[in-house]
């Protein structure tokens, strides 16, 4: 089977990291694939490396944050109609996935080719993203019930939202293929002796890294060491804005902007607690990691995070926008040390035998032959 993904952006990332893991889960099954992106980025690259054929094409979203690029959205969709269809058609696939429900214009391209479409579901688009819809839930939804064969969504309870749109008898559940963390050489956190916390994801208001600035003030004033180390990158305005939080609460020295780096998950894995704090995760691949690697972690009670923890069982929840009761939980783990060393080992045990690569290629196989 040749499969067509379109992806709504060019660089490795939540949505796009799951394509390539794809690839090279079924490329030994006889799979041929080929790549629509927006523009050029490492995503290319990785596809260049596996001698993944790939072309660019402008492909504009059918939704934006709170719905400001509206009609800028939907006049772009029907300028660049033409050339998402000629790139489509030339593809000559047997089937084509759009690899996020924020990219509509290649489901409408099928329409027109009557060529086989699915969606590939990573996300809620305004529970995670604060997206609004172009054309309103109500018409998108019709609109993409309408383009598609079948969806497989990351979670039950991003299958949940879904099935309401597309029909429950079109929705299927794929676990994704998630590597065991090699074992690293990351340095120690500093200062040595202080109760460490990780928090990686991308610097934004929809993934609550203030939620754990301002828990980490409350256990400052408890007269506690605790340091928080954020891995990511995001926009100057929200990154400033949790600087001056984090001076404003008095844990300034102890809040640690390290931004991108390579060895993320060896990082985590130094850390005495790792920290989900996003409003609403609709999977949470930074979770999963963290359990392998045997670190406990504590995650918001929304989203598709509860399907991975099992509140004091697996880690610990709470709810989201609620730094006390997540400060809370932070001083739990800091005041129980064998209680957080028993959530860590029970985390990995129940991480440890799933995500595995077979089970995602035999999914993906699947849901691809159901839908062609």
């Amino acid at each position: 089977m040749k499969v067509l993904f379109a992806v709504h952006q060019g660089d490795l990332g939540g949505a796009t990291t799951p394509v390539v893991e794809a690839i090279d889960a079924l490329q030994p099954r006889g799979f041929e694939f080929r790549v629509l992106m927006p523009e050029r980025g490492s995503l290319a690259d990785a596809l260049d490396a596996r001698g993944i054929r790939w072309t660019t094409c402008p492909l504009p979203l059918w939704c934006s944050t709170k719905g400001r690029r509206r009609w800028r959205n939907i006049y772009e969709s029907f300028r660049v109609f033409p050339a998402v269809l000629e790139a489509v058609e030339s593809a000559q696939a047997d089937l084509v996935v759009s690899n996020s429900i924020v990219l509509g214009i290649v489901a409408r391209v099928c329409v027109t080719l009557h060529q086989p479409h699915m969606w590939w579901l990573h996300e809620f688009a305004r529970e995670d993203h604060n997206l609004a819809f172009d054309w309103g839930d109500w018409l998108t939804a019709r609109i993409a019930r309408n383009s598609c064969m079948r969806a497989f969504a990351n979670s039950d309870a991003v299958a949940r939202k879904f099935a309401g749109w597309l029909g429950a008898e079109k929705v299927g559940r794929v676990d994704y293929f998630i590597k065991p963390v090699p074992p690293g050489d990351a340095p120690p956190f500093e200062p040595a002796g202080a109760f460490h916390l990780a928090l990686a994801g991308s610097l934004n208001p929809q993934k609550g890294q203030d939620d754990a600035i301002a828990a980490l003030g409350q256990l400052f004033a408890q007269g506690r060491d605790v340091h928080l180390h954020l891995f990511g990158t995001g926009g100057r305005g929200y990154t400033a804005r949790l600087r001056a939080q984090a001076e404003a609460a008095g844990v300034g020295a102890s809040v640690h902007f390290h931004g991108h780096v390579a060895d993320v998950t060896a990082r985590m894995a130094r850390a005495n607690v790792v920290l989900v704090t996003s409003r609403c995760e609709a999977f949470g691949r930074v979770t999963v990691e963290a359990m392998r690697a045997g670190v406990p972690v504590i995650g918001t009670a929304s989203g598709g995070t509860p399907e991975l923890i099992a509140d004091g069982e697996t880690g610990l929840l709470y709810p989201p926008r609620d730094p006390a009761a997540l400060a809370a939980q932070i001083a739990r783990l800091m005041d129980d040390p064998a209680g957080a060393a028993r959530l860590a080992a029970a985390g990995r045990e129940w991480a440890m035998p799933r995500f595995g690569e077979a089970q995602f290629a035999d999914a993906l196989a699947a849901e691809f032959s159901r839908a062609r």
